[in-house]
Order: C-alpha cells, then sequence, then structure tokens
C-alpha cells in the first residue's frame, strides 16, 4: 500500500513539470499555424504624381506702352490787370464777376474819360499852333535867303551865308515843337483809349477787385485772368522714361488726363520739359498742355477741368513691337518665368522691353507658342513632372 502511494506521488510530480511544458509547446505551435496562415501584405514606394497647373500660350504682338503719372493742373497764361489811368470806375461788364467767362476783346470796364477828352482836345491845339508856327518859320527862311540874294546882287559887300543867316536853328526848333506837341497827341488819345479796359484773350475772371464808383489810380489792380483756351498739367514722370516721350507744341506724345473729382477725361499733348528733378520725389518733371479745358468749344458739354486739381495722366510712348504682354504677377523671383514643356517645369530668365504698372512686356525669354504656367507651385523644381489642368502631360 505504501508502494503504491509512493507511485502516484511520484506520477503527480512528473504530471506536474511535464503538463506545463506541453501547454507552452501546444502554444508555440498553434502560434506559428495561425501565423502561417496570415495574409501578407507587400510595401511598395509610392508613386510620383505629376503636380497639376495652369497654363496660357504666348504670342507676341506690338503694343502702345503708357507712362503713369500723377499732376496738377496749372493756368497756361496767368495775368494781373491793372490799370493804366486813374480815374473813377463808371461802368463794368455784367460777366465781370468771380468766375466769370469773356471774351477776347470784351469790354471789362470803363474809367470815366472826361478829363482825358480834354487832354486830347488841348494836344491837338498845342499841335495845330506848332504847325503854324512851322510854317511862318519857313517863310521866314525863304524871305532871309531873298535878302540875302539882294545884298549880294547890289554889290553891298560879301556876306557870309551862315546857317543863323539863313534861320536853320529857328526851322529845327519848330519842326522839334511839331514833333513834339504830336508826341502829346497821341500820349493823349492813348490814355483816352486806356480809360476802357479790354480782355487781351478769351478769359476765366479769378479775381475781382473793384465796382463801379471805385477811385483807382496807375498800377491799382483792377483782376486777375486765366486764358480758357489752354490748360497745363505739370506732372512729375520717372527720369528713366524721358527718353520714350516726346515734346513738341504739334508732335508731343499723346495724353490723356483724368479728373477723379470729376471723373471726366481730357486729351493733352507733351509740348516740354520742367528741366529739373523734384527735390523730395527725385522725378522729373514734364509740362502738358490741355485745349479747351472747360469744354466751351465742345458739342457735348462735359464737366470742366478745374486749376490746381490733382490729376492722373497716361503718356503714350514709344510703340513696342514684337514683345510680349503679361501681368506683373505671372513673373517670378529674380525675373523668371515658369514654362511648361512637355510635361515639365522649365524656368526662364526674360529680359524686359518696358515696365509699366501691372504689366511688363518680355522682349527675350519668351519664344511664340511657349505654354506660361500662371498657376501656383509650392516648391519649383527644374525639370518636375507636370499636368495641365486638361490632364495632359505633353
Amino acid at each position: 500500500m505504501s508502494g503504491t502511494k509512493k507511485e502516484y506521488t511520484l506520477l503527480a510530480k512528473i504530471m506536474s513539470i511535464v503538463m506545463p511544458i506541453c501547454l507552452i509547446l501546444a502554444g508555440v505551435g498553434g502560434f506559428r499555424y495561425y501565423k502561417s496562415k496570415e495574409t501578407k501584405i507587400k510595401r511598395q514606394p509610392p508613386k510620383k504624381q505629376a503636380v497639376m497647373v495652369e497654363t496660357v500660350e504666348m504670342q507676341p504682338g506690338t503694343y502702345q506702352s503708357t507712362v503713369h503719372a500723377m499732376g496738377t493742373v496749372k493756368p497756361d497764361q496767368q495775368i494781373v490787370i491793372k490799370s493804366k489811368v486813374a480815374g473813377e470806375v463808371v461802368s463794368i461788364s455784367s460777366d465781370f464777376v468771380l468766375g466769370g467767362l469773356m471774351k477776347k476783346g470784351d469790354i471789362l470796364l470803363t474809367i470815366e474819360d472826361l478829363d482825358y477828352q480834354i487832354e486830347v482836345k488841348k494836344a491837338a491845339s498845342e499841335l495845330e499852333k506848332a504847325v503854324s508856327d512851322f510854317e511862318i518859320e519857313l517863310g521866314s527862311q525863304k524871305i532871309a535867303k531873298e535878302e540875302l540874294n539882294l545884298i549880294k546882287q547890289a554889290g553891298l559887300g560879301e556876306i557870309k551865308e551862315t546857317d543863323l543867316a539863313l534861320r536853320k536853328p529857328q526851322l529845327i526848333q519848330a519842326k522839334a515843337d511839331v514833333d513834339r506837341a504830336r508826341a502829346d497827341l497821341e500820349s493823349a488819345k492813348l490814355n483816352l483809349s486806356r480809360t476802357k479796359v479790354v480782355l487781351p484773350f478769351n478769359a476765366l475772371i479769378l479775381e475781382k477787385n473793384v465796382s463801379i464808383g471805385s477811385l483807382v489810380t496807375a498800377q491799382d489792380m483792377l483782376a486777375t485772368l486765366v486764358d480758357v483756351d489752354l490748360f497745363q498739367v505739370e506732372a512729375q514722370v520717372p527720369p528713366d522714361k524721358l527718353d520714350a516721350i516726346k515734346t513738341g507744341e504739334v508732335s508731343g506724345s499723346k495724353v490723356v488726363v483724368h479728373s477723379r473729382f470729376s471723373n471726366q477725361e481730357w486729351p493733352g499733348r507733351v509740348v516740354r520739359f520742367t528741366g529739373r528733378v523734384a527735390p523730395n520725389s527725385r522725378m522729373a518733371g514734364v509740362i502738358i498742355l490741355v485745349d479747351d479745358p472747360l469744354g466751351l468749344n465742345r458739342k457735348e458739354r462735359g464737366g470742366p477741368l478745374l486749376l490746381d486739381d490733382h490729376v492722373e495722366v497716361k503718356i503714350m510712348s514709344r510703340v513696342l513691337e514684337n514683345v510680349f504682354s503679361l501681368p506683373r504677377t505671372y513673373l517670378r523671383d529674380n525675373d523668371t518665368v515658369w514654362i511648361y514643356n512637355n510635361g515639365r517645369l522649365e524656368i526662364r530668365q526674360v529680359d524686359f522691353a518696358w515696365k509699366e504698372d501691372g504689366v511688363v512686356f518680355v522682349r527675350s525669354g519668351i519664344r511664340a507658342g511657349d505654354r506660361l504656367i500662371v498657376s501656383a507651385l509650392p516648391t519649383p523644381i527644374e525639370g518636375m513632372a507636370l499636368q495641365t489642368a486638361s490632364g495632359s502631360r505633353s
């Protein structure tokens, strides 16, 4: 009985050691079985995707280049009318008001002229007396010559014919009196004519300094006038653009003047340069003339061009031939462009024929038929794969 118990105890010990080992081996075998049945996924390197871009086809053309600038409207002629005679203002034109428009030859005002009419009569009378004295002196000279001849014929002695004996100084004096009297008459008539102040050109009244009844003296200011046939615009342009701008009364570059205030436009022409650079902006000055700035001779009346208005000017400069026009936004770093070339990116340097606000004109670096990339690329690399929005890579 005791032997059987010992055998059972030994068997129990063996089983306690063998069973865990069997369980472990069964678990390892099961893990390997299931591992062998697992579906294996092969990793493949990602395929490179072509970047999609938008393009435009480039073709050369002929373009009118322009220079954009700002300017200020100034009068072409502005004068201050002053009285040349003294007196009381007795009449004034109904158009002689601030902002009034008057035509060349119109009478602005009249100064009382009675005293000047009297001066004309006095001068005329003095001239008549001087002419009479001159005629008398001519007769006296003739008599003096005859008397000298009679003395010679009578043999009363040798008498020398001096200027004094022939009354030549007296005749010269009489002629000088006539000339002085005639000049005095002309002066009196001129002063009489100056009692009527006549406009020298078609004018806009900027200032009015007198009224009816005003007493004026010579050199008193009467009015300030501006010629309305022409205004000028002094504009500031970059100095490097001057060689593209023509000047001249007839052949100067054409200009479009635009006022933001009235939203109107007027044609003009560049007539000359100012010959100096503005100290603050370092821009060069050009003078632009605008005909009929108030629109007085137009069939269709528009808003007037106002003095001292700040305006925009667009100067038509040189004509550019066989160049490519593109917005500045199509330019890339360091004056380059992106070209779509058979599904690859090509980066090209360009050379400019002209630059304007928002637009550039390319002389070289682009060829006819090139497809210019206009969309953005996050990391542009020469030769990178591209495709257009249509899906084409050719």
